[in-house]
């Protein structure tokens, strides 16, 4: 029966040894999932993500701020009021500050002109524009001093012979009669090519001025003078590819400052760090642990010496050692009687010696 408790008591420490090998297997995993190193990767990891996001919005926030700051306005176009009396008509107009200095401009007039007898009879005609720096006088006649720049450039209605314009007028007479054709045109005139403007506020246009020369008196429907950046080198690459230049400037601005924060928090990490109180304890206990192995290895020599002290007066004096109680009711240990035997120093009462014999050999007699 004993025999048969004994191996199920045996085969059931083998089948739970199994068991907490098994559970030892699949909990592994789990517990290096949940452990200290493992929480701190998290932390570092979750702290990179947010850092790198943030980075990367700051970095796509400052593209387009550099944008719309270095990549002027491609398009900028102000109406012209002309003023018709005794001389030619004439009219100014404020450009604004789009403009920018050291990029290439194309100006030109457009003209919404009627088709009249008057304006076909007047055949080419002059415009004659002049861009003003700030605070100069734009009224009366054009002043060849203090301009930033001025350009005169001819015109002239498209001609049709009578037979063709007759021919045009019956096939689109059912437009003008509904209204969703007139009989004007529209005349795009460039009077300047790649102007640039100096630095400088005096440098850049705030005002223009446009005259018109004709024989005859030109009537007209409405002006605008426009203006064409012409982009070069950077600003063009910008401009006519936008995402692929947003992408990879975004990701120029996004590297340096991961690599100018990740440098950072090493220098701070680095500089900053403070002892490891874990590292001194495990210090300090380290160095008691090896002091108290000395401690315990010289204390074992030193009991080895008088045990064998103990002996050798022993085999000369035929006196047993010291028990215990003597010990403790005399404060002397072994050594220091066999020492005072020897050295008639701190040597224990005769009466204690001659009780202590007289007790050993009693003992001797009742074990015979």
């Amino acid at each position: 029966m004993d025999e048969k408790e004994d191996f199920s008591g045996d085969e059931y420490e083998y089948e739970g040894s199994i068991l907490s090998r098994v559970a030892d297997v699949v909990t592994t995993p789990f517990r290096a999932l949940i452990s200290k190193e493992a929480q701190k990767a998290y932390l570092g990891t979750f702290l990179f993500l947010i850092t790198s996001t943030l980075l990367f919005v700051i970095a796509f926030v400052a593209y387009w701020v550099f944008y719309f700051t270095y990549v002027p306005q491609i398009g900028l176009q102000s109406a012209v009021h002309l003023q018709f009396g005794d001389t030619n008509p004439w009219g100014t107009a404020i450009i604004g500050s789009e403009l920018t200095a050291l990029q290439e401009y194309d100006v030109s007039v457009s003209l919404h002109l009627p088709r009249t007898p008057e304006n076909l009879a007047a055949g080419n005609f002059m415009l004659d524009l002049a861009l003003i720096p700030p605070q100069e006088p734009t009224e009366g006649k054009n002043a060849s001093n203090s301009l930033i720049a001025r350009s005169r450039r001819p015109a002239i209605l498209t001609y049709a012979s009578p037979v063709v314009d007759m021919a045009r007028k019956v096939s689109r007479m059912p437009l003008y009669l509904v209204g969703l054709q007139r009989e004007e045109e529209t005349l795009n005139i460039q009077m300047m090519e790649r102007v640039e403007f100096a630095r400088g506020w005096r440098n850049i246009p705030s005002n223009l001025r446009l005259e018109i020369h004709s024989r005859e008196q030109m009537q007209v429907y409405d002006v605008q003078v426009k203006f064409k950046a012409r982009f070069s080198g950077l600003r063009w690459f910008m401009y006519n590819w936008r995402i692929l230049s947003c992408l990879v400037f975004t990701s120029m601005f996004w590297s340096m400052s991961m690599i100018s924060s990740s440098v950072t928090w090493f220098l701070f990490s680095t500089f900053s760090k403070p002892k490891d109180h874990n590292d001194v304890t495990i210090k300090k206990e380290d160095e008691e642990g090896i002091d108290t192995k000395e401690r315990t290895k010289k204390q074992g020599t030193k009991d080895e010496e008088d045990l064998i002290k103990e002996e050798e007066i022993e085999e000369s004096t035929n006196i047993p050692p010291l028990s215990s109680d003597y010990t403790e009711l005399t404060g002397f240990t072994s050594y220091q009687a066999n020492v005072g035997l020897g050295t008639g120093l701190d040597r224990p009462p005769v009466q204690e010696v001659q009780r202590r014999r007289s007790h050993s050999q009693g003992h001797g007699d009742d074990d015979a």
